[in-house]
């Protein structure tokens, strides 16, 4: 049954929280450091984040939460395959953004701003310098072109943690790529929801205006991560129609188990009678299948063991 738009509320505002977990824990760590040390050696503090922020997408994929960057790519996946309609799809990611907005800004304003955890140095110039950075220190097509690959690599998480069939398989599927994306500083809009708005209840010198000139570049360049990079080419590895005229005929796919798992949890959002009608149709097939055989049970017993 199609989830109701509530429970996408819900589970879009879940995710905005296990968002925020991730970037509380990330900024303890990387925070720490002094700032004559960070200033010195600026790995250190892409370190500190890389290691711990994946945390944030363990939660979403093993307890659960929708994530707008992840949804970008899943449900082109299911538009692709004709799954759900075009505004389905554009209704869903517009009520989870919305709600990963709202999990961050709870998670920066009452579990990290109001709990005095970053008043403090080294911790407050840090929470101030990621927001500044993100917001007003470069221009926006810098942010765009920053933002196609951070998604293009947590999609890529998204996909392993799809192909992973035991808990710690998704782990360390999910961890990898996230710790690519953050290391270079990538720009990833729902992460930079919880960063900017901490920094802003900091005291970090920019505003809400430049928090949306970000929102602005980085979803557009998470939606062509998400949606074009990751999305059409999985899709297109699978669906392949060779122009040689020589290489007719042989096999398209590559990744057919991801398509089948990113095609099911797309189609959560078909409307309830289109699915009732594919149940029923797959039913009728099982069925006229099951009345065509021939070869009873009996049969294809090994001789030996009968009595």
């Amino acid at each position: 049954m199609a989830n109701p738009l509530d429970k996408m509320a819900f589970l879009g505002f879940l995710a905005g929280i296990w968002v925020g977990f991730g970037g509380i824990a990330a900024t303890s760590v990387a925070g720490g450091i002094p700032a004559e040390i960070r200033a010195q050696w600026p790995v250190l503090p892409k370190l500190g984040l890389a290691f711990f922020f994946p945390f944030a997408l363990h939660f979403i994929i093993l307890f659960g939460g929708e994530l707008f960057t992840g949804n970008t790519m899943i449900l082109t996946i299911g538009l692709w395959n004709r799954a759900i309609p075009f505004k389905r799809a554009l209704l869903n990611l517009v009520i989870v953004y919305t709600a990963n907005f709202l999990g961050c800004l709870v998670m920066s304003y009452i579990f990290s701003y109001q709990t005095d955890l970053f008043r403090e140095e080294p911790y407050l110039s840090y929470v101030r310098e990621i927001a500044y950075s993100k917001t007003r220190a470069h221009p926006w097509w810098v942010i765009f072109l920053k933002a196609i690959p951070a998604n293009t690599l947590v999609c890529m998480a998204v996909m392993l943690g799809f192909a992973a069939r035991d808990g710690a398989g998704k782990i360390m599927a999910l961890w990898f790529p996230v710790v690519m994306f953050v290391l270079p500083g990538f720009e990833h809009a729902i992460a930079n929801m919880f960063f900017v708005s901490n920094g802003l209840f900091h005291g970090a010198d920019s505003s809400v205006g430049w928090m949306f000139y970000n929102q602005s570049a980085a979803i557009l360049g998470n939606a062509v991560g998400g949606a074009l990079v990751m999305a059409t080419s999985e899709h297109a590895m699978n669906h392949w129609a060779t122009v040689l005229p020589w290489e007719k005929g042989h096999a398209a796919g590559t990744m057919a188990a991801h398509d089948v798992e990113s095609s099911r949890k797309a189609n959560e959002f078909r409307p309830t009678s289109e699915k009732q009608q594919m149940k029923e149709l797959i039913h009728v097939r099982s069925r006229s299948r099951s009345m065509t055989r021939t070869t009873s049970p009996v049969q294809l017993r090994d001789p030996r063991a009968l009595p």
